[in-house]
């Protein structure tokens, strides 16, 4: 019994071949290539039992009674029909009032924009089979999937934005996140467009924050979209957030609505603009996140976003439960067209970063690399006071600039603890994708955490290393 049954002229045959092959990755595709036997026979068996129909029209199509007659078998049984129109042909009568998917410009890539709308067509119809691949990279983003961004913030840190920032530009790290708010004229600190344009020039990817964490904590309601858009204004960026809808529509697609609004709004600030999703809060307490990962799939869905994000935080209490709700937006997600990768705002915890990447999760930001002090025996996070115990570490690092920085006078103890924790992070990450990419994330959460840690969440979370 095949999902999809794929209706084409044999003229057609190079064209269609590709197409099933891509289907094929998601659902159980059948087509008259795989015919053995009498061909009136095998349509007769085979159609009535598929799902969905796709009919590869063409101008040759158009004239095969063959064709025309497997599309009116199909439509009197009441099989989904789609229809992808290949070159400028009507389609035949009665047949034209159908919504059509046009691939006259299809390049053949899995990417491609008409494809990715068949893709969403089909999905509507039968659930996908085999969930998306996370890829080695992320499309669009030219990043490594999964990833870590260094964190910078004005709030509750022993590093000030512009150390933290030259501290990053000296390390070479590969990935950074900075707030808009801390970049707002006024605010902004003397040089620091300079470094992060030189951070860019190396290599490294800028991704902006909307602000909207520095605010809420600083109890700041004068920040606005508005600010934020001016904020923007001259900095050397990759991406940056929109300006989060911070409490959404207790409804689910009055939420989406909402935040589409506001990734339009944001794009007069920026070019390459990305959704974050907030969860709703209760009446007393905590959030709701029933609805989240619909809203989550419908907003990266309609914007087109090539990466989405959410605030850890609102996920659930404790890591069992976000792990939890984590999968079930990865399952969301994977009903769209290709994979889409998933950022966790505020998280910067080794373990967290390694439950949530094994539930689905692909990127993470956080400050902990200039707030506390880790241990690379236990990938623990410590008081940044205690990197005494852990000095003997960044004197066996890799990196020549931790190594440097624990005998230089110029760098003051923050420094050299936050030099030490990028070395680890750094390790940590590509530890990471690896583990990720060759499927043996049990085992290397059994060497983060232990084994009776890693049981318990295992137990907890069915399927997490499925």
């Amino acid at each position: 019994m095949a999902d999809v049954y794929v209706i084409h002229s044999s003229e057609d045959n190079d064209k269609t071949s590709v197409i099933v092959e891509l289907l094929e990755e998601h659902w159980n595709v059948w087509w008259d290539d795989q015919l053995v036997g009498n061909f009136a026979f095998e349509i007769e068996k085979e159609l009535p039992q598929s799902k969905c129909a796709v009919v590869v029209w063409s101008a040759d199509a158009c004239k095969s009674p063959l064709v025309r007659d497997e599309v009116r078998i199909a439509d009197e049984l009441g099989i989904p029909i789609i229809p992808v129109r290949v070159d400028g042909s009507s389609l035949p009568y009665p047949y034209g009032g159908l919504s059509t998917v046009n691939f006259s410009a299809w390049d053949g890539a899995n990417t491609h924009a008409a494809f990715r709308q068949l893709v969403r067509k089909i999905a509507t119809k039968v659930p996908r089979r085999v969930p998306p691949v996370r890829p080695q990279t992320a499309p669009s983003l030219r990043l490594s999937l999964p990833t870590v961004f260094l964190s910078v913030s004005s709030h509750e840190t022993q590093l000030v934005p512009l150390e933290a920032v030259k501290a990053l530009r000296v390390f070479g790290a590969p990935t950074i996140l900075i707030s808009a708010y801390d970049l707002l004229p006024g605010r902004r600190p003397k040089g620091i467009i300079a470094e992060l344009r030189q951070i860019r020039r190396n290599g490294g990817f800028v991704l902006v924050d909307s602000g909207n964490y520095e605010a809420t904590r600083r109890e700041d309601s004068s920040w606005t979209p508005d600010l934020f858009a001016e904020a923007m204004k001259g900095i050397p960026h990759d991406w940056a957030y929109c300006f989060d809808v911070m409490k959404p529509s207790l409804k689910p697609d009055v939420a989406v609505r909402e935040i589409v609004a506001a990734i339009e709004r944001d794009r007069a600030a920026s070019k390459h603009v990305l959704p974050i999703v907030h969860a709703p809060r209760k009446r007393l307490s905590g959030y709701d996140v029933q609805g989240l990962p619909y809203v989550v799939k419908e907003v990266a869905s309609q914007t087109s976003a090539p990466l989405v994000a959410v605030a850890e935080r609102e996920l659930g209490s404790g890591i069992i439960e976000r792990a939890k709700t984590v999968r079930r937006i990865r399952q969301e997600l994977d009903k769209l067209p290709s994979y889409l990768p998933l950022h966790i705002l505020g998280t910067g915890n080794p373990w967290s970063i390694a439950i949530l990447t094994a539930a689905g999760a692909d990127s993470f930001d956080g400050l902990e690399w200039c707030r506390m002090v880790i241990d690379r025996d236990t990938h623990r996070l410590n008081h940044y006071q205690h990197f005494d115990f852990f000095a003997f570490q960044a004197s066996l690092a890799d990196s020549p600039v931790t190594v440097s920085a624990l005998s230089d006078d110029k760098v003051a103890y923050a420094g050299r603890v936050a030099f030490h924790n990028l070395d680890y992070y750094r390790e940590f990450a590509a530890d990471l994708a690896q583990a990720a990419h060759e499927r043996r994330m049990e085992a290397f959460l059994v060497g983060m955490m232990g084994r009776a840690s890693t049981k318990q969440i295992r137990e907890a979370v069915p399927g997490l290393f499925a």
